[in-house]
């Protein structure tokens, strides 16, 4: 997990929220590994990583989704709602 040991005190680490409206669904992925989560009615997960890399990041949506394109490798964690780490890219 992206922890604070491995962030300098100069490059803060930042979530960045993907989630589904209420009532709707769609799928992120996270690319290019192609980890895929399927999300609907509100729910999220959160790509956690140093603030430095987010300039970095193409995201591209299509009906009923978002790609996340990622330099890799690269020090990424995915996690849900409650911060738990659920996969790392």
């Amino acid at each position: 997990m992206l922890g604070d040991s491995q962030v300098s005190k100069e490059d803060q680490v930042a979530d960045l929220k993907f989630s589904a409206a209420q009532g709707e669904s769609i799928e992120v992925c996270f690319e290019p590994v192609g980890t895929t989560f399927s999300l609907s009615d509100g729910e999220a997960v959160f790509l956690r990583t140093a603030i430095s890399n987010v300039a970095s990041f193409e995201i591209v949506s299509w009906p009923n989704g978002v790609g996340v394109w990622v330099p890799y490798p690269g020090d990424y964690a995915i996690v849900d709602s409650q911060g738990n780490e659920i996969d790392t890219l």
